[in-house]
């Protein structure tokens, strides 16, 4: 555990500091069973429910798994590579492009997101333990609204419960989760299908085409693009306990590519024959068939977003400890209880607003994190030629490596800017609707891009704006 009382966490695994190799225990096995339980939630409901807005179930399919994994390899590039070789955490490896000070945006971005993320899953654990509750007459309907908020609570209750204990609970009960909600959301497709038909499931249209073919997918594979680029935080969390970027590829595809996209398929295949439910497949099978064909569905809610939530409170709370000020005066236990009260906050107050927004937040993740991807891309394999300095990564005084201009990286931030801008000129992440003469693209793929070119562009032709110490273009001197 660590000793954060008045100093440092002594343990890199609670802390800020870089991983050592003995610390580096997680097998390629460990790493993707972890992943999966962190990819597979009952967002993959909502997701594939927006997805089936636009498209049938036979296209749906594919686009969703191929962008999930496309997504997937930009996040991957972004933060792997710096994890496993240096025993980076996600926030801590935005120093070089941010600055030493400028990364404090990004303990922002991931403890807000992340919290974000886990409070949707909550608030969905709510939702169906209250609809199951007044199903069953345990709960009379108007009493229902308390019964969800009770619920949710009690899941998060858990979720603390859990990992308050420590990050190695998340290998030890991986297999675990992973296992039961793999099983559990093949059995829910199964049901589904076999209960409505496969004719039925090829013959439903989605209930919000456009009319137009190539706007209706690419605003599908926008909206997996940006799923898949919220796992930004989640993945340099994760893989900075594993042994190599080698043995890190196949656990993170599978596990959080490849298992997401194929749990999104219930939502898919839900929101197409139901196209009330937004991807929630618990109220049509209470419909066609009762309780207990919908218990597969609420037990699969209940240990998938729980086991997730632990990984993201994980992320949550490491984000916050690579701070030292703020390391130094939490304990883990006291890091994870912060992220919780968080959460519960959101429960208690904004619960139906921030549900009803997750589209929004959804396709935020993309505005911020594609460009970041992007920025870390051109930093680290293009600027760094792959080589940091792990002293300045640690080093907080004026004068480290990447102290840049007061603490901050302005090319960084500038490039970045402009990669949200393109976005957003592409995209509105609001109401979905694309600039007219953009509609054959996504908006993710040209804001990473123009956030290489910029910041490529800023570090050739202004070198020294990279501050004393940083590393030069040509890496002749590195560590």
């Amino acid at each position: 555990m660590s000793q954060a009382t008045g100093e440092i966490s002594t343990s890199g695994t609670e802390g800020s500091l870089p991983l050592l190799s003995h610390e580096r225990n997680w097998s390629p096995k460990s790493l993707f069973f972890s992943s999966a339980q962190a990819a597979v939630a009952t967002w993959c409901f909502i997701i594939g429910g927006y997805v089936a807005f636009y498209l049938p179930a036979v296209q749906g399919s594919v686009v969703m798994i191929a962008a999930m994994l496309a997504g997937m390899f930009l996040v991957f590039l972004a933060t792997v590579p710096m994890a496993t070789r240096y025993g980076l955490e996600a926030v801590r490896s935005t120093r070089p492009v941010f600055g030493t000070r400028g990364s404090l945006f990004s303990v922002a971005l991931t403890f807000l997101f992340t919290i974000g993320w886990g409070t949707t899953l909550m608030i969905f654990s709510g939702k169906s333990a209250s609809l199951l509750l007044v199903s069953l007459g345990v709960v009379s309907e108007t009493n229902g609204p308390i019964a969800q908020t009770v619920s949710s609570l009690v899941c998060l209750l858990v979720v603390w419960a859990l990992i308050s204990r420590g990050p190695g609970i998340l290998r030890r009960v991986g297999v675990i989760v992973a296992c039961s909600v793999l099983a559990l959301g093949v059995m829910v497709i199964v049901v589904i299908v076999a209960k409505v038909g496969w004719g039925a499931l090829l013959d439903a249209k989605p209930s919000a085409a456009s009319g137009n073919k190539l706007l209706d997918y690419t605003t599908a594979i926008e909206l997996m693009l940006a799923t898949a680029l919220s796992w930004w935080p989640y993945v340099g969390g994760m893989t900075r306990l594993s042994k190599s970027t080698k043995k890190s590829v196949l656990p993170v595809t599978l596990g959080l590519g490849l298992a997401l996209g194929v749990i999104c398929l219930i939502g898919l295949y839900t929101g197409l024959v139901f196209p009330d439910s937004g991807g929630d497949p618990l109220p049509g099978l209470l419909e066609i068939g009762g309780v207990w064909l919908a218990l597969p569905a609420f037990a699969f809610i209940i240990v998938a977003n729980v086991g997730t939530a632990m990984v993201g409170t994980y992320t949550a709370a490491l984000s916050l400890k690579q701070q030292p000020a703020i390391d130094a005066r939490l304990s883990w236990r006291g890091s994870t209880t912060v992220a919780g009260l968080t959460v519960a906050l959101v429960i208690l107050f904004v619960a139906e607003p921030f549900y009803a927004n997750f589209g929004t937040f959804l396709t935020l993740s993309a505005v911020v994190f594609g460009p970041l991807c992007g920025l870390q891309i051109a930093d680290y394999f293009i600027i760094r030629k792959q080589r940091l300095d792990l002293d300045g990564l640690y080093n907080d005084g004026a004068g480290s490596a990447y102290w840049y201009w007061k603490g901050v990286n302005v090319a960084g931030f500038v490039s970045m800017a402009i990669g949200v801008v393109v976005y957003l000129v592409l995209l509105d992440p609001v109401t979905f609707a694309s600039a007219p003469l953009f509609a054959f693209t996504t908006a993710t793929l040209p804001s990473v891009l123009a956030t290489v070119v910029v910041y490529v562009l800023l570090a050739r032709l202004q070198p020294k704006a990279f501050g004393p110490g940083a590393l030069r273009l040509d890496a002749d001197k590195v560590h």
